[in-house]
């Protein structure tokens, strides 16, 4: 695909492919947040399927304006269509959190703040625009689609409530890219791809510690307004981008297939 030069050029992309007609019967909503102090809006797609829904799944990208792959990866997702594979799912997607800084190729936005450490609060005009619109919405399992810039593998920190999952998920992203094989990454453990901890008592404990900062990610709001299970991507920034794109995809999808079979006596 032809990737987005810049923010304009990707809402506009958006917008032609959420407002053209559907081979499926799914109702497809795009809402324009006006972001008006930086003038610009972020753009929120909901996807509702025709058959009764099983889980709300909500997709999240771009939050560092540097790590393009994920927002690729919901761009295709929009264009191709390719929630028709998950017709009992229902989406809210955020395609790019921080359009300045998408336009900029930066972490931070153009104000040079750091928007993942942001979401404990509403000082951030993109943040605050964000956190109005998910805090009432109760999801299943969300996914938040980041890179790291630094690194030759994948990793991803992941929360469920099955833990085979995780494994399935490493399994499926390396049939496309390589898996991190670093045993510490940010000064966190990283066992075959995943950021994990013994349990799930000491990662609850762990997740109340980092809420007694003020420097919240976005797992972490959701994880306080209910919305528990979680998968943040980590594709490696030192490979070719297409490959990374390929393992955003890989990742989410054998995610969204494990949930849909779970569900599926519902």
């Amino acid at each position: 695909m032809e990737y987005p030069s810049n923010y304009a050029d990707l809402a506009a992309r958006i917008e032609l492919a959420a407002l053209s007609p559907s081979s499926s019967s799914a109702n497809v909503a795009l809402t324009r947040i006006p972001v008006t102090q930086l003038g610009f809006d972020l753009l929120q797609l909901d996807i509702t399927p025709a058959q009764p829904s099983i889980a709300r799944i909500g997709l999240f990208a771009g939050t560092h304006g540097d790590e393009p792959a994920g927002v690729a990866a919901l761009l295709e997702f929009i264009e191709q269509r390719l929630w028709h594979s998950y017709p009992r799912l229902a989406f809210r997607v955020f395609p790019c959190l921080n359009p300045t800084g998408f336009d900029l190729r930066t972490r931070e936005n153009a104000a040079g703040i750091d928007m993942n450490r942001q979401f404990s609060r509403d000082d951030t005009p993109e943040v605050r625009a964000v956190r109005a619109s998910i805090k009432d919405v109760m999801f299943d399992v969300t996914i938040d689609a980041h890179e790291d810039p630094e690194e030759l593998g994948y990793y991803m920190y992941a929360h469920f409530e099955n833990h085979a999952w995780m494994a399935s998920i490493v399994d499926a992203v390396s049939a496309f890219g390589p898996i991190n094989v670093k045993p510490i990454v940010d000064d966190q453990s990283v066992v075959n791809g995943v950021i994990t901890f013994a349990n799930d008592k000491e990662e609850d404990a762990k997740l109340h510690e980092f809420m007694q900062h003020d420097e919240w990610p976005l797992p972490l709001f959701l994880y306080s307004v209910g919305s528990r299970f979680s998968m943040t991507t980590e594709t490696p920034g030192q490979i070719n981008l297409d490959i990374r794109v390929k393992m955003q995809h890989a990742a989410r999808d054998r995610l969204l297939q494990l949930l849909t079979t779970a569900r599926a006596d519902l």
